[in-house]
């Protein structure tokens, strides 16, 4: 209860300081956007919580007793500062500034972020970046982060999800693997095969080779979270994995690894940057949307320079 009563001593003070400086409860009202009579109360109300006469009102003017004149000294810096709080909001609004995080999958070099984010900082120098780089679920509702790069379909329908490309993907293995292993023919086939599942692009135990079909794979000696420790597993010959082909476009044609069953494979991976839904986009997060959407495009991924970056994500 104490915490309301203070609440409406604010606004009855900004009351109060109107009045005051505009020398009546009518222009008062008007600069509040509120009745004569609501100023009134207000007044009514303060004057009552603090046991003291701030005002004494004559048909003609309204003028400041001795307790309303300290009172309206610090008043009127509480409205300076309610006010100046005012526009720093609406600039946040407004005007992209302050710090915005930002997470990022670990194979970073997926959307080119280490050239994209200081090409954003260039254009936008009051706003600081700070990357977080995780393969996880991050909490975009409860202020954690501003934004998130996110690989896959948007996980939450609380969240605006903004897509920014597509990429190819591809089943592959290593030859020492298929030395042992007869390649597959057929998807159905691939249940005899050790599957190296990265969860993050896929549902455990499922791959979805094309819109009309996703198959059910057999559970390799391997399941991960992260593309990086898939690709490596699938190198050193421990099975088959599904992942973007851009991943592992210098590997394919170094014949390190082998593309299996490439006519039944036209699915695509999105990438979407998703943030929190509402009306009030803060400027910084509607900038960096903005910006991504035209620095990231769907041309095709060249296949010679963007795996030597991935390695060094």
């Amino acid at each position: 209860m104490r915490d309301k009563v203070q609440v409406s001593n604010v606004v009855a003070m900004m009351s109060f300081a109107a009045v005051v400086s505009t020398g009546s409860f009518s222009a008062a009202a008007e600069q509040l956007n509120c009745s004569k009579a609501a100023v009134s109360r207000q007044i009514a109300r303060l004057e009552r919580t603090i046991g003291l006469q701030l005002l004494t009102r004559t048909t003609r003017n309204v003028a400041l007793t001795p307790a309303g004149q300290e009172l309206y000294g610090r008043c009127s810096r509480i409205v300076d500062e309610v006010n100046e709080t005012n526009q720093i909001m609406a600039g946040m609004l407004n005007t992209p500034r302050g710090d915005l995080r930002i997470n990022a999958p670990v194979v970073s070099t997926l959307f080119r972020i280490t050239e994209i984010i200081p090409r954003f900082v260039k254009q936008f120098p009051d706003v600081r970046v700070h990357v977080n780089l995780s393969d996880s679920k991050v909490d975009l509702l409860h202020g954690a982060f501003d934004a998130a790069f996110w690989v896959g379909e948007p996980y939450d329908s609380a969240l605006e999800a903004v897509k920014l490309r597509e990429y190819d993907m591809v089943l592959a293995g290593a030859p020492e693997y298929f030395r042992r292993k007869r390649k597959p023919a057929t998807p159905a086939e691939l249940k005899d095969h050790d599957c190296i599942v990265e969860t993050h692009l896929s549902r455990p135990g499922e791959w979805q080779l094309s819109k009309d079909q996703t198959i059910s794979v057999s559970r390799g000696p391997l399941t991960s979270n992260s593309v990086r420790l898939t690709r490596e597993a699938i190198l050193a010959g421990m099975g088959i994995a599904y992942l973007p082909r851009f991943l592992l476009a210098e590997d394919l044609a170094a014949k390190r690894l082998t593309p299996v069953l490439a006519d039944y494979v036209s699915a695509r991976l999105p990438l979407y940057v998703i943030f929190p839904k509402g009306q009030y986009v803060l400027a910084k997060v509607r900038a960096f949307v903005d910006f991504l959407s035209t620095a990231i495009t769907d041309k095709p991924v060249p296949a010679e320079a963007e795996p030597r970056a991935a390695r060094r994500a």
